[in-house]
């Protein structure tokens, strides 16, 4: 197993964290963003994985949406 190898586990590590770590919205989709920026990195470093990147892109996108442009309903 490679350094690349592992760059690939901390990513999908960051993912599935995101899905147990906290009931605070926020902190779920910080977390998944970090996830899918490590996957994009990743996928680069796989010689340009599209099919790594490309959906990891749009993740991160709708995180960074999510964060900081949509504003929270108010309740």
């Amino acid at each position: 197993m490679n350094w690349i190898d592992w760059v690939g586990y901390l990513a999908a590590a960051l993912v599935v964290i995101s899905f147990v770590v906290s009931s605070d919205i926020r902190v779920i989709r910080t977390i998944n963003f970090f996830g899918a920026a490590v996957f994009v990195v990743y996928g680069f470093l796989l010689n340009v994985n599209l099919p790594v990147i490309i959906p990891n892109v749009v993740i991160a996108c709708v995180q960074l949406y999510y964060l900081y442009f949509k504003k929270a309903k108010s309740a």
